[in-house]
């Protein structure tokens, strides 16, 4: 499996905003090939977003991230206050 993993940053008076982004953005990433689950967070400050997404393969990941991408880069563009941050990531799973 392999994660994605996304953050950015804003001010904290958006997070009814981003809220309401990553609730529209669920239901669309799970209904991608290989999705496994997904995650959000903020930092204690309100100021750092992030999604963490598992994926059955390593191209699941690319392929949502790029499709994902098309759709939140567009409402993110106005608050980001630095670019996002993204990474893709081979998940271990411990074997006991």
């Amino acid at each position: 499996m392999y994660a994605r993993n996304f953050t950015f940053k804003t001010i904290a008076e958006n997070r009814k905003i981003i809220e309401e982004l990553a609730d529209e953005i669920f239901s669309y990433t799970k209904s991608l090939q290989g999705f496994v689950s997904a995650t959000y967070t903020v930092s204690e400050d309100e100021t750092e977003y992030g999604s963490f997404t598992i994926w059955e393969t390593k191209e699941d990941a690319i392929a949502a991230g790029a499709s994902i991408r098309e759709k939140v880069m567009p409402r993110l563009e106005g608050i980001v206050t630095a670019p996002p941050v993204i990474s893709v990531m081979e998940v271990y799973e411990p074997k006991s």
